[in-house]
Protein backbone atom coordinates (compact mmCIF):
# COMPACT_ATOMS: atom_id res chain seq x y z
CA UNK A 1 0.00 0.00 0.00
CA UNK A 2 1.42 3.37 -1.06
CA UNK A 3 2.01 5.80 1.79
CA UNK A 4 0.34 9.19 1.32
CA UNK A 5 2.79 12.03 1.84
CA UNK A 6 1.75 14.73 4.29
CA UNK A 7 0.79 17.96 2.54
CA UNK A 8 3.39 20.69 2.96
CA UNK A 9 1.98 23.60 4.95
CA UNK A 10 3.51 26.81 3.60
CA UNK A 11 2.48 29.04 6.51
CA UNK A 12 4.44 27.41 9.29
CA UNK A 13 7.36 28.43 11.50
CA UNK A 14 10.38 26.33 10.57
CA UNK A 15 13.98 25.76 11.53
CA UNK A 16 16.56 26.42 8.84
CA UNK A 17 16.88 22.70 8.13
CA UNK A 18 13.10 22.37 7.82
CA UNK A 19 13.02 25.20 5.26
CA UNK A 20 15.45 23.32 3.04
CA UNK A 21 13.70 20.00 3.65
CA UNK A 22 10.30 21.43 2.67
CA UNK A 23 11.76 23.25 -0.35
CA UNK A 24 13.15 20.07 -1.85
CA UNK A 25 10.24 18.04 -0.46
CA UNK A 26 7.79 20.15 -2.47
CA UNK A 27 9.88 19.67 -5.61
CA UNK A 28 10.24 15.95 -4.99
CA UNK A 29 6.51 15.47 -4.36
CA UNK A 30 5.41 17.45 -7.42
CA UNK A 31 8.21 16.83 -9.90
CA UNK A 32 5.91 15.11 -12.41
CA UNK A 33 3.30 17.90 -12.81
CA UNK A 34 6.01 20.56 -12.52
CA UNK A 35 8.03 18.88 -15.27
CA UNK A 36 4.95 18.43 -17.45
CA UNK A 37 3.84 22.06 -17.36
CA UNK A 38 7.43 23.33 -17.38
CA UNK A 39 7.95 21.55 -20.71
CA UNK A 40 4.59 22.78 -22.06
CA UNK A 41 5.25 26.41 -21.20
CA UNK A 42 8.99 26.95 -20.85
CA UNK A 43 10.45 24.74 -23.59
CA UNK A 44 8.97 26.81 -26.48
CA UNK A 45 10.03 29.99 -24.68
CA UNK A 46 13.53 28.58 -24.13
CA UNK A 47 13.84 27.90 -27.86
CA UNK A 48 13.09 31.57 -28.57
CA UNK A 49 15.29 32.87 -25.75
CA UNK A 50 18.18 30.65 -26.84
CA UNK A 51 17.96 32.07 -30.38
CA UNK A 52 18.36 35.63 -29.10
CA UNK A 53 20.93 34.85 -26.41
CA UNK A 54 23.04 32.69 -28.70
CA UNK A 55 22.91 35.35 -31.40
CA UNK A 56 23.85 38.02 -28.86
CA UNK A 57 26.75 36.02 -27.46
CA UNK A 58 28.11 35.19 -30.90
CA UNK A 59 27.73 38.85 -31.79
CA UNK A 60 29.61 39.82 -28.66
CA UNK A 61 32.45 37.43 -29.49
CA UNK A 62 32.57 38.73 -33.06
CA UNK A 63 32.60 42.24 -31.63
CA UNK A 64 35.60 41.37 -29.44
CA UNK A 65 37.36 39.70 -32.35
CA UNK A 66 36.73 42.76 -34.54
CA UNK A 67 38.19 45.07 -31.90
CA UNK A 68 41.25 42.79 -31.57
CA UNK A 69 41.83 42.48 -35.31
CA UNK A 70 40.52 45.71 -36.84
CA UNK A 71 40.19 48.28 -34.09
CA UNK A 72 37.23 50.55 -33.51
CA UNK A 73 34.00 49.02 -34.96
CA UNK A 74 31.75 51.05 -37.24
CA UNK A 75 28.32 52.49 -36.44
CA UNK A 76 26.56 49.63 -38.23
CA UNK A 77 28.32 47.02 -36.08
CA UNK A 78 27.56 49.01 -32.91
CA UNK A 79 23.87 49.33 -33.83
CA UNK A 80 23.60 45.62 -34.64
CA UNK A 81 25.23 44.69 -31.36
CA UNK A 82 22.96 47.10 -29.46
CA UNK A 83 19.81 45.64 -31.04
CA UNK A 84 20.80 42.04 -30.25
CA UNK A 85 21.59 43.08 -26.67
CA UNK A 86 18.21 44.77 -26.28
CA UNK A 87 16.36 41.85 -27.88
CA UNK A 88 18.09 39.33 -25.61
CA UNK A 89 17.29 41.39 -22.52
CA UNK A 90 13.60 41.78 -23.44
CA UNK A 91 12.94 38.11 -24.21
CA UNK A 92 14.93 36.98 -21.15
CA UNK A 93 12.92 39.21 -18.82
CA UNK A 94 9.66 38.06 -20.40
CA UNK A 95 10.69 34.41 -20.03
CA UNK A 96 11.46 34.88 -16.35
CA UNK A 97 8.11 36.60 -15.78
CA UNK A 98 6.36 33.60 -17.36
CA UNK A 99 8.40 31.25 -15.16
CA UNK A 100 7.41 33.17 -12.02
CA UNK A 101 3.76 33.10 -13.10
CA UNK A 102 3.88 29.38 -13.84
CA UNK A 103 5.48 28.35 -10.55
CA UNK A 104 3.17 30.49 -8.42
CA UNK A 105 0.16 29.23 -10.37
CA UNK A 106 1.26 25.72 -9.39
CA UNK A 107 1.85 26.71 -5.76
CA UNK A 108 -1.57 28.36 -5.54
CA UNK A 109 -3.20 25.23 -6.95
CA UNK A 110 -1.23 23.06 -4.52
CA UNK A 111 -2.60 25.11 -1.61
CA UNK A 112 -6.18 25.28 -2.89
CA UNK A 113 -6.77 21.79 -4.28
CA UNK A 114 -7.58 18.80 -2.10
CA UNK A 115 -5.76 16.64 -4.61
CA UNK A 116 -2.76 19.01 -4.61
CA UNK A 117 -1.19 18.90 -8.08
CA UNK A 118 -2.37 15.39 -8.91
CA UNK A 119 -4.66 14.97 -11.94
CA UNK A 120 -4.16 18.62 -12.84
CA UNK A 121 -5.52 19.87 -16.16
CA UNK A 122 -4.39 22.83 -18.25
CA UNK A 123 -7.86 24.36 -17.92
CA UNK A 124 -7.25 24.63 -14.16
CA UNK A 125 -3.77 26.06 -14.61
CA UNK A 126 -4.65 28.78 -17.15
CA UNK A 127 -6.68 31.14 -14.88
CA UNK A 128 -4.00 31.09 -12.19
CA UNK A 129 -1.23 31.42 -14.78
CA UNK A 130 -2.86 34.48 -16.32
CA UNK A 131 -3.56 35.98 -12.88
CA UNK A 132 0.06 35.48 -11.79
CA UNK A 133 1.40 36.74 -15.12
CA UNK A 134 -0.38 40.07 -14.72
CA UNK A 135 0.87 40.34 -11.16
CA UNK A 136 4.45 39.40 -12.04
CA UNK A 137 4.60 42.14 -14.70
CA UNK A 138 3.23 44.77 -12.33
CA UNK A 139 5.56 43.58 -9.57
CA UNK A 140 8.56 43.94 -11.90
CA UNK A 141 7.63 47.45 -13.00
CA UNK A 142 7.13 48.68 -9.44
CA UNK A 143 10.26 46.84 -8.31
CA UNK A 144 12.36 48.54 -10.97
CA UNK A 145 10.91 51.89 -9.91
CA UNK A 146 11.75 51.25 -6.25
CA UNK A 147 15.26 50.07 -7.10
CA UNK A 148 15.79 53.18 -9.24
CA UNK A 149 14.61 55.43 -6.40
CA UNK A 150 16.70 53.62 -3.76
CA UNK A 151 19.73 53.38 -6.04
CA UNK A 152 19.39 57.02 -7.06
CA UNK A 153 19.22 58.06 -3.41
CA UNK A 154 22.35 56.09 -2.60
CA UNK A 155 24.18 57.62 -5.58
CA UNK A 156 23.26 61.11 -4.37
CA UNK A 157 24.62 60.25 -0.93
CA UNK A 158 27.85 59.01 -2.55
CA UNK A 159 28.19 62.19 -4.61
CA UNK A 160 27.62 64.31 -1.52
CA UNK A 161 30.20 62.43 0.54
CA UNK A 162 32.71 62.45 -2.33
CA UNK A 163 32.43 66.22 -2.58
CA UNK A 164 33.36 66.48 1.11
CA UNK A 165 36.28 64.06 1.05
CA UNK A 166 37.67 61.73 -1.63
CA UNK A 167 38.49 58.92 0.81
CA UNK A 168 35.13 59.30 2.52
CA UNK A 169 33.50 58.89 -0.89
CA UNK A 170 35.44 55.69 -1.61
CA UNK A 171 34.52 54.24 1.78
CA UNK A 172 30.89 55.14 1.18
CA UNK A 173 30.84 52.98 -1.98
CA UNK A 174 31.41 49.84 0.11
CA UNK A 175 28.92 50.90 2.77
CA UNK A 176 26.24 51.89 0.25
CA UNK A 177 26.70 48.67 -1.73
CA UNK A 178 26.31 46.62 1.44
CA UNK A 179 23.24 48.67 2.35
CA UNK A 180 21.74 48.01 -1.09
CA UNK A 181 22.22 44.25 -0.62
CA UNK A 182 20.64 44.46 2.84
CA UNK A 183 17.59 46.16 1.32
CA UNK A 184 17.28 44.00 -1.81
CA UNK A 185 17.22 40.66 0.03
CA UNK A 186 14.00 41.42 1.99
CA UNK A 187 12.42 42.73 -1.22
CA UNK A 188 12.50 39.16 -2.54
CA UNK A 189 9.64 38.29 -0.15
CA UNK A 190 7.40 40.72 -2.02
CA UNK A 191 7.05 38.16 -4.84
CA UNK A 192 5.39 35.36 -2.82
CA UNK A 193 3.41 37.97 -0.86
CA UNK A 194 1.88 39.46 -4.01
CA UNK A 195 1.39 36.13 -5.76
CA UNK A 196 -0.28 34.30 -2.87
CA UNK A 197 -2.18 37.08 -1.04
CA UNK A 198 -4.98 38.24 -3.34
CA UNK A 199 -6.01 41.06 -1.02
CA UNK A 200 -2.58 42.74 -1.20
CA UNK A 201 -1.81 45.57 -3.60
CA UNK A 202 1.58 45.74 -5.23
CA UNK A 203 2.93 48.43 -2.87
CA UNK A 204 1.42 46.60 0.08
CA UNK A 205 3.27 43.47 -1.06
CA UNK A 206 6.59 45.32 -1.10
CA UNK A 207 5.90 46.86 2.29
CA UNK A 208 4.99 43.45 3.73
CA UNK A 209 7.96 41.80 2.03
CA UNK A 210 10.36 44.39 3.45
CA UNK A 211 8.83 44.17 6.91
CA UNK A 212 8.96 40.38 7.08
CA UNK A 213 12.29 40.28 5.27
CA UNK A 214 14.05 42.61 7.70
CA UNK A 215 12.57 40.71 10.65
CA UNK A 216 13.95 37.41 9.28
CA UNK A 217 16.91 38.76 7.31
CA UNK A 218 19.35 36.02 8.31
CA UNK A 219 16.84 33.37 7.26
CA UNK A 220 16.35 35.04 3.86
CA UNK A 221 20.11 35.22 3.40
CA UNK A 222 20.65 31.62 4.51
CA UNK A 223 17.99 30.15 2.22
CA UNK A 224 19.14 32.31 -0.71
CA UNK A 225 22.78 31.36 -0.15
CA UNK A 226 22.26 27.59 0.16
CA UNK A 227 19.73 27.38 -2.68
CA UNK A 228 22.08 29.54 -4.73
CA UNK A 229 24.87 27.01 -4.24
CA UNK A 230 22.63 24.17 -5.42
CA UNK A 231 21.27 26.07 -8.42
CA UNK A 232 24.76 27.24 -9.27
CA UNK A 233 25.82 23.64 -9.77
CA UNK A 234 22.81 23.03 -12.04
CA UNK A 235 23.50 26.15 -14.08
CA UNK A 236 27.19 25.32 -14.41
CA UNK A 237 26.43 21.79 -15.58
CA UNK A 238 23.89 22.90 -18.20
CA UNK A 239 25.78 26.00 -19.35
CA UNK A 240 29.24 24.43 -19.70
CA UNK A 241 28.74 22.80 -23.15
CA UNK A 242 27.39 26.02 -24.66
CA UNK A 243 30.05 28.17 -23.04
CA UNK A 244 32.84 25.84 -24.17
CA UNK A 245 31.62 25.89 -27.77
CA UNK A 246 31.27 29.68 -27.71
CA UNK A 247 34.76 30.05 -26.24
CA UNK A 248 36.28 27.85 -28.94
CA UNK A 249 34.56 29.90 -31.62
CA UNK A 250 35.85 33.12 -30.03
CA UNK A 251 39.42 31.81 -30.10
CA UNK A 252 39.04 30.94 -33.78
CA UNK A 253 37.57 34.39 -34.48
CA UNK A 254 40.24 36.28 -32.55
CA UNK A 255 42.89 34.28 -34.42
CA UNK A 256 41.26 35.74 -37.56
CA UNK A 257 40.75 32.32 -39.11
CA UNK A 258 37.82 32.99 -41.40
CA UNK A 259 38.27 29.52 -42.90
CA UNK A 260 37.94 27.85 -39.50
CA UNK A 261 36.37 24.81 -41.10
CA UNK A 262 33.97 22.99 -38.80
CA UNK A 263 34.05 25.79 -36.19
CA UNK A 264 32.57 28.24 -38.71
CA UNK A 265 30.10 25.77 -40.20
CA UNK A 266 26.31 25.67 -39.96
CA UNK A 267 26.52 22.33 -38.15
CA UNK A 268 28.69 23.80 -35.41
CA UNK A 269 26.37 26.82 -35.05
CA UNK A 270 23.31 24.56 -34.84
CA UNK A 271 24.89 22.35 -32.17
CA UNK A 272 25.86 25.46 -30.24
CA UNK A 273 22.26 26.68 -30.48
CA UNK A 274 20.99 23.37 -29.08
CA UNK A 275 23.40 23.63 -26.15
CA UNK A 276 22.14 27.18 -25.58
CA UNK A 277 18.58 25.81 -25.27
CA UNK A 278 19.89 23.37 -22.65
CA UNK A 279 21.58 26.26 -20.85
CA UNK A 280 18.33 28.27 -20.79
CA UNK A 281 16.38 25.30 -19.47
CA UNK A 282 18.98 24.82 -16.73
CA UNK A 283 18.68 28.47 -15.76
CA UNK A 284 14.88 28.22 -15.54
CA UNK A 285 15.04 24.98 -13.52
CA UNK A 286 17.34 26.81 -11.10
CA UNK A 287 14.76 29.57 -10.96
CA UNK A 288 12.11 27.06 -9.86
CA UNK A 289 14.22 25.95 -6.89
CA UNK A 290 14.91 29.58 -5.90
CA UNK A 291 11.24 30.58 -6.12
CA UNK A 292 10.06 27.62 -4.03
CA UNK A 293 12.79 28.27 -1.46
CA UNK A 294 11.91 31.96 -1.04
CA UNK A 295 8.20 31.03 -0.83
CA UNK A 296 8.92 28.60 2.01
CA UNK A 297 10.88 31.39 3.72
CA UNK A 298 7.93 33.76 3.24
CA UNK A 299 5.54 31.24 4.80
CA UNK A 300 7.91 30.86 7.75
CA UNK A 301 8.17 34.64 8.21
CA UNK A 302 4.40 35.13 7.88
CA UNK A 303 3.73 32.62 10.64
CA UNK A 304 6.61 33.65 12.90
CA UNK A 305 6.00 37.41 12.70
CA UNK A 306 2.27 37.71 11.90
CA UNK A 307 0.94 34.37 13.14
CA UNK A 308 -0.69 33.69 9.78
CA UNK A 309 -0.42 29.93 10.17
CA UNK A 310 -2.19 30.03 13.54
CA UNK A 311 -4.96 32.21 12.09
CA UNK A 312 -5.50 29.77 9.24
CA UNK A 313 -5.77 26.84 11.63
CA UNK A 314 -8.31 28.78 13.73
CA UNK A 315 -10.36 29.48 10.58
CA UNK A 316 -10.35 25.76 9.72
CA UNK A 317 -11.37 24.91 13.30
CA UNK A 318 -14.28 27.37 13.08
CA UNK A 319 -15.36 25.77 9.79
CA UNK A 320 -15.49 22.33 11.44
CA UNK A 321 -17.32 23.82 14.45
CA UNK A 322 -20.05 25.17 12.18
CA UNK A 323 -20.78 21.80 10.54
Amino acid sequence: MQQIQTKIEFYRTRTFTEKLTDTFGFLRENWKPLTKYFIYVMLPISIVVAFFVNHFFNGYLSFVAMVENVGTPGNQELMKFGLTTLGSAVVSVFAYLVLVALIYAMIRLYILREDRLNNLSMSEVKPHLWFCMKRSMLLLLVGLLLIAVIGGGLVLVFIGLSSVNKYLGLASVIVLYALLVVILLPMMLATPAYMLEDNLGVFGAYIKGLRLGFATWLGVFGVTFVVGLVTGVVQTFTMLPWYAMALIKMIVSVANKQDGGFFNSFTYDFIQYLTCILSCLGYFVSGIVSLVGITIQYGHASDKIDGVGVDRHIEKFDEFDNL
